[in-house]
């Protein structure tokens, strides 16, 4: 009988062993999932930020079109793409039925020259799809 109280002392012994082994393998895989690099996404930037951005468009947009038009205010939504190589294409204004905005807007972001930092998703430069208001005003 002691025989078989030792043997199963030492059996139970092994197995709790080999249980917290087995434990200590899942702990370490479960870190090592959890430490893995997560995906990133990484909006495309403006060179100078998007102050830089509307100064370029301002100096690109002709107000004496619009005036000469009549129109005093207008808003509007810029819809384009900026591509993997940081060019913007693309273009299209929403949120105005004024032709005349809808022109002199596109015209001055097709003129704007400056390449944009490309969206990155994980590191690799991606297309993305931005949206910038656009107000115009008369100054009195």
């Amino acid at each position: 009988m002691k025989k078989y109280v030792t043997i199963s002392t030492i059996l139970l012994g092994l197995f709790s062993l080999k249980a917290q082994q087995q434990a200590t393998t899942n702990q370490q895989t479960q870190t090592t999932r959890t430490s893995e690099p997560q995906k990133k996404f990484k909006n495309p930037e403006f060179p100078g930020g998007l102050k830089a951005f509307r100064d370029e468009f301002v100096s690109k947009f002709r107000s004496q079109a619009l005036q000469a038009a009549g129109v005093k205010e207008a808003k509007a939504t810029a819809v384009f793409l900026v591509e993997k190589d940081g060019s913007m294409s693309n273009f299209k204004i929403e949120s105005t039925d004024n032709e005349a905005i809808k022109d002199e807007f596109l015209r001055a972001l097709r003129k704007i020259n400056t390449k944009w930092i490309p969206a990155e998703d994980n590191g690799i430069p991606v297309r993305t799809m931005l949206r910038q208001p656009l107000l115009f005003k008369t100054v009195k």
